[in-house]
């Protein structure tokens, strides 16, 4: 998101920025998609990915707990989950890209529906307050994994729903985070005006110059 060049590949210390607008944009906008490959990658451990969990408010402080502890008492299980979110956000960034650019990709479209299958075979309805029924998942936060469920699912429903056609890119360089834009003249450019804005008119102001 920085929108500079020469960045590092990992960034374990840059904090969680929350501008996608959908968990599943923000998980993907974990890392900076440049043209020389991903940089800035804030996902360096499975305890990052509990720490973004619990900002992007799909992880209570008692999750995150049981997920801390579960991936402490069992480090190969939580390497192989953390394997699994790195590779479900290339797909993510891979299958919201093509909507954006209007560039169908089969393959693609068949990685991202695997995954959907997994998370929707977990999907149940529980209890809410009073005779409410709310959204739940079986055994979440009992293993590494369940993590990546309502985030997948919430690619799904947002890819289906009218904010698809809302969908967009940064236009800032070296930044390629995404974002519905529910501006109301729908002709936001940027994921924070402050940064990727903000340095690309600092950029047009120097060329001038």
């Amino acid at each position: 998101m920085s929108a500079e060049s020469g960045q590092e590949r990992f960034a374990p210390d840059a904090p969680f920025r929350f501008v996608g607008g959908d968990c599943s944009l923000d998980f993907i906008n974990t890392a900076d998609w440049t043209d020389r490959g991903i940089e800035s990658d804030r996902f360096t451990s499975y305890q990052r990915l509990i720490e973004w969990a619990r900002g992007a408010d799909i992880a209570s402080a008692s999750d995150a707990r049981r997920l801390a502890h579960f991936a402490a008492s069992h480090p190969r299980r939580a390497a192989v989950a953390y394997e699994a979110a790195i590779t479900s956000r290339f797909t993510l960034h891979e299958l919201f890209a093509s909507v954006v650019e209007e560039l169908p990709r089969v393959r693609v479209l068949e990685q991202f529906n695997e995954l959907h299958s997994e998370a929707a075979a977990k999907l149940q309805l529980a209890r809410g307050e009073g005779a409410r029924l709310v959204r739940s998942w079986a055994g979440y936060a009992e293993s590494p994994e369940s993590i990546l469920w309502p985030v997948i699912w919430s690619a799904g429903e947002l890819l289906v729903s009218t904010d698809a056609d809302r969908l967009r890119r940064c236009a800032g360089r070296d930044c390629g985070w995404m974002y519905v834009d529910r501006s109301r003249n729908g002709l936001r450019r940027w994921c924070e005006m402050s940064v990727c804005g903000t340095v690309e008119k600092n950029r047009r102001r120097a060329e001038r110059a």
